[in-house]
């Protein structure tokens, strides 16, 4: 299997050079003739980007960039009329356009406002920014190494949400469906942004943005900067994530869209849960399995008919509710308005989503103990099985105001706001080999979780353009409500069959029989502006820029946990008859008491709580130097200071945490334009990352799933990185892009998980966080959308394009003192070796059949470190194929048949026990493995106007 491993490996490195080399032939392969031009509003003399350009008769069209231009490619000698056509102007067609060949026709065109349309459409000439054409724009005219995707794009490839729509971003994968990798670095190593302000984040463990809380038809367009600026946040080594949601509308629109699903492991088949309310279904936490008001804030200092008292107030909700899976559900209203007022535009855009979907996964979970080279084998230390029921509940709501003055003043107002409830129920089976039983035990998992992000924004120019400034204030608010996380473990009896129910003595062990509450909140303030200023107005080669900025982040975050467990309430009088007994038997009134039954006990400790907060101070300068319209160089420098506080406790007193640390950071990056449709860059910049609050606070939590304690540590250490970076583009037309890049990543004390040997029994490991003492990261990336228009007389190929996205990295670690232990030659946590993203996007505008079939792959990557004789587990490669296809019946009425995860390849985390290098599927060390199942869905849009 290692071989097949080694292929794949190599295949996408080979994959990168030769695409690279063939796609460049097919950019320079001698064109017929084209026609070219700018349009311009013909009042303002304001450019158009996004205006539809297209030969009549013909299937020859394109769109203006962000500079107005177009280009119309491969077009056959002769005379043509051209259309020109755009919301809210008057439609152009110029007749009698004669084609040589292999000469370039120049068409400039004014447009006139449509004055029939202006109760409508006020104000002309807004730059749109989700097209295909704009994103590359940006990205061209972009001072940093950067890739993005479009509105448009999205709509081609049937994403359902922002965690879907990034993975087609090269470097890009996605973890758990919700977190981001770039460039094969896990998620602590990627910072984002909601419109240009820090993301809140929903997670206590990790420091990401959960991208599945955004559904993709709210989002305008998501850039990701992977080379540092000193304009960017200086918080990342993989990428900066810029997501932008919609704003100014472009027209008077109201959308719906039902969808429904069938998911091949769920859908009408026995479906389990815990009963989490009768509201569960609408998202909100009704509060139904929240510790009561008055509820003792410690067990342990009670009276025993106070804790007996204590024990009666919680709900004896220890049966899951059965019922049979219905098909998925998602419903998003969409709609969006625009106002004249006074021959001023104020536009707003509110869209609705929710989505209501239910999954089944038989998990097998295993481990092992040390290999036994005699033998040739390690022995299994448990084997379980888990039927795992997931239901989850999306509900979103965005809502965004826009108010131009003129053109040189906006004022935004954008609001977000969305929460995801995640019920599970797990029944567990198997044999535990080490402590010699077979267990038939439970888990009842109910998550709230929920984002605001809040905006006001402002963009200005002055000076005939010469000064620009922006600025924005915003507030986020994140919460995670975890109420009444419950275990219980019974055991089977190997002879009858029948589950006995675990019920400690002595002492509660919550993992067996108990309860966990958890609640975090998170507010986050900040406030940015930037300040751009032309210092040479009047030169014509040379217009050097100065711009300035300032950033301020004051983010605060409150965790609670109670953990309760239970004990026989007196050993020798306990009713033994309870254990045969179903486990909400156990827990009726009568059976909590001081004698026969059980009483609650108290499990929490002093670590389980903390506050923290971060304060961020940032400034920047940038200078960005012009030289005769070829070269740029951009140098500037980011100064930040961070104050990190934490505050809680363990076992031997208070832990303190007040990390102040000021960094320097100096940034440059140099591009220059080949020709009109190529460009080089050359990057390099500092850039840090700091520990997150759960990373440096003392709290352990067992995860039942993973059967895994995490542990943080207060003494973890900021990280260095310095990045360097070259990349070539071309922009064959305004919608295609070829790109080709290297990277090296420079770690210095890079933050991972590590195991503690010899913590943890029953095959429960611990692992906590610590610094390497440096990581080296290097990689190839290759970047291709091209429409295959042109390159033969096929219409069906005139009507494909194909996109690639390929990365390749090679990661070493250097451990130092972190070393004891674990294996020496390893990548840094996280790291993936490949990844490849396909696509072929087939559109008929005729017939209106939109089919789009895509790929993707990402390599082997270490998930969790080891230690001497605990082998390194790794996450295997799946491949995942998707495929859509569209019909559009008319301007109002279209339909979507989605097919995921065809191949439905299983996810596995493998162990190379007996260390030969070689990962065998069959016969090494399984750590997990199941199948996801493949989901068909039909998704019905109906624009009402």
């Amino acid at each position: 299997m290692d071989k097949i491993y080694q292929a794949k490996k190599n295949i996408c490195k080979y994959l990168i050079i030769i695409s690279a080399s063939f796609t460049f032939s097919i950019a320079s392969a001698q064109q017929p003739g084209k026609i070219s031009g700018k349009v311009i509003d013909k009042t303002t003399g304001e450019t158009l980007v996004g205006l539809s350009v297209s030969i009549q008769g013909t299937s020859i069209g394109s769109s203006t960039d962000v500079d107005g231009n177009y280009s119309l490619n491969t077009v056959n000698p002769g005379t043509y009329q051209v259309v020109f056509s755009y919301v809210s102007y008057k439609k152009q067609i110029l007749s009698n356009i004669k084609v040589v060949a292999g000469q370039t026709t120049q068409l400039n065109v004014q447009m006139e406002t449509d004055q029939s349309a202006l109760s409508e459409v006020v104000v002309s000439g807004r730059r749109l920014t989700g097209t295909e054409v704009a994103v590359f724009a940006e990205i061209r005219k972009t001072n940093s190494v950067a890739n993005g995707i479009s509105s448009q794009t999205i709509q081609k490839s049937g994403d359902s949400d922002a965690a879907q729509v990034v993975r087609r971003v090269p470097g890009i994968t996605v973890v758990d469906n919700r977190f981001i990798n770039i460039r094969g670095l896990s998620e602590r190593y990627n910072s984002v942004q909601l419109n240009n302000v820090a993301a809140p984040s929903l997670e206590t463990d990790i420091r990401s943005f959960s991208f599945d809380l955004i559904p993709s038809n709210q989002i305008d367009r998501v850039l990701v900067y992977k080379s540092p600026s000193a304009d960017l946040p200086a918080d990342f080594a993989g990428g900066a994530v810029k997501v932008f949601l919609k704003s100014v509308p472009d027209e008077d629109r109201l959308t719906i869209d039902y969808g429904t699903g069938y998911r091949q492991n769920a859908t009408f088949q026995k479906f389990s849960r815990p009963s989490s309310g009768h509201l569960y279904f609408s998202g909100f936490n009704t509060g139904d399995n929240d510790l009561p008001v008055n509820f003792p804030s410690n067990l342990r200092t009670v009276s025993s008919s106070m804790r007996n008292a204590a024990g009666h107030a919680l709900a004896n909700s220890w049966a899951p509710v059965t019922n049979t899976g219905n098909l998925d559900q998602k419903l998003n209203i969409y709609g969006s308005k625009r106002f004249n007022l006074n021959n001023k535009l104020l536009g707003n855009i509110t869209a609705l989503s929710y989505s209501n979907t239910k999954t089944n996964n038989d998990v097998f979970r295993g481990d092992y103990n040390t290999y036994d080279a005699t033998s040739q084998t390690s022995s299994a230390i448990y084997n379980y099985d888990d039927n795992q029921f997931n239901y989850n509940v999306r509900l979103g709501i965005i809502h965004n105001w826009a108010f131009k003055l003129n053109n040189n003043n906006t004022f935004e107002f954008k609001n977000l706001f969305n929460q995801l409830s995640t019920s599970q129920f797990t029944n567990r089976t198997g044999r535990n080999f080490e402590a010699s039983y077979s267990p038939d035990s439970y888990s009842f998992n109910t998550l709230y979780r929920g984002v605001y992000s809040g905006q006001i924004t402002g963009n200005h120019k002055f000076n005939n353009e010469n000064t620009k400034i922006d600025w924005v204030a915003g507030y986020g608010k994140s919460y995670r409500d975890q109420p009444d996380y419950k275990r219980y473990r019974s055991d089977k009896d190997e002879n009858s069959g029948q589950s006995i129910l675990y019920v400690p003595t002595g002492a509660a062990a919550a993992e067996f029989l108990g309860r966990f509450y958890s609640k975090m909140n998170e507010d986050v303030k900040t406030g940015s502006f930037n300040i751009e200023q032309n210092l040479s107005s009047k030169a014509k080669l040379f217009k050097p820029v100065l711009k300035i900025g300032g950033y301020l982040e004051d983010k605060n975050r409150t965790f609670n946990s109670r953990n309760i467990g239970y004990v026989r309430a007196n050993s020798s009088l306990f009713d033994n008859s309870l254990l045969n007994k179903p486990i909400d038997t156990l827990f009726q009134w009568e059976n909590i008491n001081t004698n026969t039954g059980i009483r609650i006990d108290e499990q929490s400790n002093p670590n389980d709580n903390y506050t923290s907060s971060n304060k961020l101070f940032a400034g920047y300068s940038n200078f960005i130097l012009p030289f005769k319209d070829k070269l740029t160089l951009v140098a500037g420098v980011r100064v930040e200071n961070n104050i990190q506080t934490l505050s809680s406790a363990d076992d031997q007193g208070p832990v303190n945490v007040n990390n102040d640390i000021t960094r320097v950071l100096p940034s440059a990056n140099l591009s220059y334009n080949i020709s009109e449709k190529s460009l080089l860059r050359l990057a390099y910049g500092q850039t840090l990352n700091r520990p997150e609050f759960r990373e440096l606070a003392p709290f352990s939590f067992y995860d039942f799933d993973l059967n895994f304690t995490n542990k943080g540590n207060p003494a973890l250490k900021t990280a260095r990185i310095d990045n360097y970076d070259i990349k070539f583009e071309l922009y064959p037309s305004s919608a295609e892009l070829i790109s080709l890049s290297a990277f090296y990543k420079r770690f210095t004390n890079p933050i991972e998980t590590v195991f503690i040997p010899g913590a943890g029994s029953g095959g429960a490991k611990t692992f906590t966080y610590g610094n390497a003492q440096s990581a080296n990261n290097l990689g190839l990336e290759l970047e291709m959308r091209k429409s295959l228009a042109g390159i033969t007389q096929s219409k069906f190929l005139d009507d494909l394009t194909l996109l690639v996205n390929a990365t390749y990295i090679n990661s070493r670690v250097e451990l130092g003192s972190i070393a004891a232990g674990q294996s020496n030659e390893r990548p840094l946590q996280g790291q993936a070796p490949y990844i490849l993203n396909t696509a072929l996007f087939y559109n008929n505008l005729k017939s209106k059949w939109q089919v789009n079939l895509l790929y993707n792959v990402i390599g082997r990557r270490l998930a969790y470190i080891g230690y001497d004789g605990y082998p390194d587990i790794y996450e295997m490669p799946r491949n995942i194929v998707d495929l859509t296809v569209t019909k559009t019946f008319s301007n109002k009425i279209s339909l979507r048949a989605n097919f995921n995860d065809l191949l439905n390849q299983e996810f596995l985390l493998l162990q190379d026990g007996n260390g030969d290098g070689s990962f065998d599927r069959l016969n090494d060390q399984a750590i997990a493995r199941f199948k996801n199942g493949r989901l068909f869905g039909l998704t019905l849009t109906y624009k009402i106007f």
